[in-house]
């Protein structure tokens, strides 16, 4: 049906919409008559007006007039709050008796009648005083229709519907503005009955290295685990400053808004607080004590584990960082700090999972940074430790561009214009060939909001709504953005992936989440280059659902395993000892290239030749050991995979210089290679890290057959110590093809051969 077939401004019957999942059309009419509506019906039932179609083949259509408005209606009724209902009221079940914040659209709009809007107006604030919910009405003119968002019970919501003939749809409202509400009108005393089930006793936890944590706060509470400092000089794990507290709300919840309009939630994992600093610049956080910055990182995190001694999967955030842009540091390099944190995150190779702030933007800078946006972003440079390469470094993006509709900010505008770009806050990598991809990726981290040239970096829509340790004087609920935020709620889905799976290792769960990056659409048409894509994006922004459902065995494969620096073998001496008791064989140290054999079956290939996308990555935690200036690792790793049109023989040539066939001296010969995939980075720069991740996108065509993946090993520190020659270290592999029929086909050979390793 037309529904525009019902709309008749003759009559004032105004077309409001169409639900599309039932297919409701719903009318806004004068006169409940529905006199013009009679007239259609008339005319449908008039079989005078009946018209017959004969076609050249013989048969017949039968026509009524008004038959596309007529003909598919069922029944006509008064519209019911199910009929108004929005697309995410429609999907949230309301608890009684508990308010929530509606966005209700009503009769009116800046191109309708003036006495349209405040009649609306006039109704909704008449009758919200009658059912005892007066409150300020705030309100948004559009062109057909006017907004106002109220904050009611379900019993008042159906009261005020039914007092009312304005009303014409009812949304939740979206959560920036839900949240801005929250923060405007919930106090201490509002959710005192709130009911925070506390994890599972083996659930992991969120370690927060920060200014403490509110111990008592009502919204966090149930869930801290153990409370703890960094030495004798921190006086207590309280939190005075407010910071550590609101990193704990962002790294507990997903959504703290809904939480407290449902009224309660289960926490999905615990809580620990370990206090490093009592305020920037203050004591511990002094320039003075610089020096002191990586020993107190180390027992902060120490101090964390000896409090819950039980085994336990442990998301370690730290948000506290430095620029090396000032004064003391004057250069970009490796510091004391960064390799402080990469000696926790390798853990005598047990590993870590450390998640660090990449820094955020100075400042003093802002203004400048404004007005060439977002290119002048790439010289902001991340902060120390986020250089540590074992580290998962969190830059930030920003999907919210939009300003409160309120007279406050109506000359105001927002730095970041499109969703999806870097947000104004974020710091970005350091160039040159020695240096790995940093930040890895890109968490939501907030917009600046300019007025004239005051920039405001605290707008209530612009920011994350978190918890905060000003609850004891009546106010429970904060703002927190910047690179602090992306960092909190990159630890929130560390621990999201620990939940699901928690037999993975920390650098299987580092690996996931850059393996579930991307770039948004924005973030290219920002940065058409790679080298500056990188820099300033790193992989891109997780995808939750992707890297939590990896682990649960989406069509990705992942390998946990180990790779021994050498491997000591026997083998016979070119001439036999002459004496008994003499040695037959001698020692040799090999390196060995591990191979995994990916299988993608013929039986995928089909006449459309889908398009498909691989993904592979690599994660590990290197032993660092800092030289000066540079920091060396003991063993390095990197991958490769067999091309589209290369055979494994062909494969095995172009990685091992040994497999290749040997001319009459007895070298190797050259031979012609053949290439890997066209990788969207290479392997050369992805290479510089200790996770290195790629992709590839083409045709299912180019995919199919058996693919061998090479783990291969690079020279490091170990070598050069006896004692360590033979020492092993752990590393995940994630390979994932995202493609029609891909799961179904690998899953039965991934499980019956383990993709067990070839050994070359």
């Amino acid at each position: 049906m037309a529904a525009t077939q019902l709309d008749d401004s003759r009559s004032d019957a105004r077309l409001i919409g169409v639900v599309p999942e039932t297919g409701t059309v719903l009318l806004d009419v004068a006169n409940a008559d529905l006199d013009y509506l009679r007239k259609k019906l008339d005319a449908f039932a008039d079989d005078a007006k009946v018209e017959v179609k004969t076609h050249k083949d013989g048969t017949t259509t039968t026509h009524r007039d008004k038959e596309r408005a007529i003909a598919p209606v069922d029944t006509i009724r008064l519209a019911t709050l199910d009929d108004m209902r929005g697309a995410r009221l429609r999907t949230e079940t309301l608890v009684a008796d508990r308010t929530y914040w509606f966005e209700i659209a009503c009769r009116g709009g800046y191109r309708r009648p003036l006495a349209e809007t405040t009649g609306s107006r006039a109704q909704i604030s008449r009758q919200l005083h009658r059912i005892g919910a007066l409150q300020n009405l705030d309100e948004f003119v559009g062109p057909e229709q006017v907004y106002f968002f109220v904050r009611l019970t379900r019993h008042q919501l159906d009261a005020l519907r039914a007092a009312t003939d304005c009303i014409y749809e009812v949304e939740l409202a979206p959560p920036p503005l839900r949240d801005l509400k929250l923060l405007e009108d919930v106090t201490t005393k509002d959710i005192r009955d709130f009911a925070l089930q506390p994890p599972e006793e083996d659930a992991p936890s969120v370690v927060v290295l920060d200014t403490g944590v509110a111990t008592g706060h009502p919204l966090l509470k149930p869930a801290i685990l153990t409370t703890t400092t960094a030495g004798p000089e921190i006086p207590s794990a309280e939190d005075t400053y407010g910071h550590g507290t609101k990193m704990a709300g962002l790294a507990l919840y997903h959504d703290l808004g809904a939480a407290i309009e449902r009224g309660g939630a289960v926490a999905p994992h615990w809580l620990q607080s370990s206090r490093l600093l009592v305020k920037p610049g203050f004591g511990t956080a002094s320039d003075e004590n610089y020096e002191k910055w990586p020993a107190l990182t180390q027992r902060a995190v120490r101090a964390a584990e000896d409090a819950d001694p039980r085994p336990r999967n442990r998301v370690f955030t730290l948000a506290v960082t430095r620029t090396m842009q000032d004064a003391p540091l004057d250069g970009l390099v490796p510091t004391l700090w960064s390799h402080a944190v990469d000696q926790l995150a390798f853990h005598t190779g047990h590993g870590r999972l450390m998640v660090v702030s990449a820094g955020n933007a100075r400042d003093e800078q802002w203004l400048a940074l404004a007005e060439q946006h977002p290119q002048l972003q790439l010289s902001e440079k991340i902060h120390q430790p986020a250089q540590a390469t074992n580290a998962l470094t969190v830059g930030a993006y920003t999907e919210r561009v939009e300003l409160p509709s309120t007279k406050q900010y109506a000359e105001a505008r927002v730095v970041a214009t499109r969703p999806g770009g870097i947000s104004p806050f974020t710091s970005t990598g350091l160039p040159g060939n020695e240096w790995p991809i940093k930040p890895d990726v890109v968490l939501e981290g907030g917009n600046l909001a300019l007025s004239g040239t005051l920039p405001n970096e605290s707008v209530p829509t612009l920011c994350a709504l978190t918890t905060s340790h000003r609850h004891t004087l009546g106010w429970p609920l904060g703002q927190l953005a910047m690179t602090s935020e992306a960092t909190a709620r990159a630890a929130h889905l560390a621990a999201r992936i620990w939940a699901l799976e928690p037999k993975l290792r920390p650098e299987t769960v580092r690996g996931l989440i850059v393996h579930s990056a991307s770039w948004t659409p924005t973030m290219r048409d920002q940065f058409t280059g790679i080298n500056d894509r990188l820099q300033a994006c790193g992989y891109g922004v997780p995808n939750e659902r992707v890297a939590s459902e990896c682990a649960e065995g989406w069509a990705t494969v992942i390998v946990e395993d180990v790779m021994p620096n050498v491997v000591v073998e026997e083998e016979p001496k070119k001439e036999a000892p002459k004496r008994p008791t003499t040695r037959t064989t001698v020692s040799k140290a090999r390196r060995k290239v591990k191979l995994y054999r990916l299988p993608l079956p013929e039986s995928l290939l089909s006449d459309s030749d889908a398009d498909v996308e691989l993904r592979v990555t690599l994660s590990y935690f290197a032993e660092p050991n800092k030289f000066g200036r540079t920091v060396f690792y003991g063993l390095d790793l990197k991958w490769d995979m067999q091309g589209p049109q290369e055979s494994e023989d062909e494969f095995l040539q172009r990685i091992n210089v040994l497999k290749r066939p040997k001319g009459p001296n007895g070298k190797p010969l050259k031979v012609s290679m053949k290439k890997s995939f066209n990788w969207d980075i290479g392997i050369q720069p992805r290479s510089r890290g200790t996770v290195q991740s790629d992709r590839w996108r083409g045709r299912m065509s180019e995919l199919v057959g058996d693919k061998l993946i090479a783990i291969v090993p690079v020279l490091g520190w170990w070598d050069q110590r006896r004692t360590l020659k033979t020492q092993e270290m752990r590393f995940s592999l994630a390979v994932s093809v995202f493609g029609p029929g891909v799961y179904a086909a690998i899953k039965p050979r991934v499980e019956a051969e383990v993709l067990a390793p070839v050994e070359v």
